[in-house]
């Protein structure tokens, strides 16, 4: 497979996985030939192919943009599945692991917080201080659930470059 062959199936898959939405402007061909170290003429030629795909449409001046999706099957009908009840025959065990979270002997896996004494997090703690003192504002401000959209698109980008298949 060529680097334009490559860098437009790379794109078709953002794309696809909802990374750029219809409408969306895709990155300039000077910051996707920098971004992937491939020449000019190579993006342009992966865009174009992207055309031919009708999954961009060029703006003249303005650069490439997300063409219109496709129109989607329709959604099924709704059903309204029987429900019944749920008989929980480990209710012991459910209680035991509740108890066992206090014993200091278990590894509680469940948490996702690490040991905060643990000396190797002394550069984290640093930033994090260094943050605080630069940053109040935002550090103390309420963002979405989900994070900061901007940061979530970027790693996002840096996962998908990786080989990882993910969605926005």
């Amino acid at each position: 497979m060529t680097r334009y062959q490559h860098l437009a199936t790379l794109l078709a898959e953002r794309i696809e996985q909802g990374l750029y939405r219809h409408g969306e402007k895709l990155p300039s061909v000077r910051s996707l030939s920098q971004e992937h170290g491939v020449s000019i003429s190579t993006v342009q030629q992966a865009y174009q192919t992207l055309e031919t795909m009708k999954l961009i449409t060029p703006q003249p001046r303005s650069g490439y943009f997300v063409a219109q999706r496709k129109a989607q099957p329709p959604v099924p009908p709704m059903t309204r599945p029987v429900q019944r009840p749920v008989e929980i025959t480990q209710w012991d065990q459910v209680l035991d692991m509740l108890v066992a979270h206090s014993d200091s002997s278990i590894v509680p896996l469940s948490k996702s917080t690490p040991d905060v004494e643990t000396p190797s997090l002394k550069p984290l703690w640093r930033e994090l201080s260094r943050v605080v003192q630069h940053n109040l504002q935002t550090v103390l401000g309420y963002d979405l659930l989900a994070g900061q959209r901007v940061l979530r698109e970027q790693i996002a980008r840096l996962m998908l470059d990786s080989g990882s298949v993910v969605t926005a």
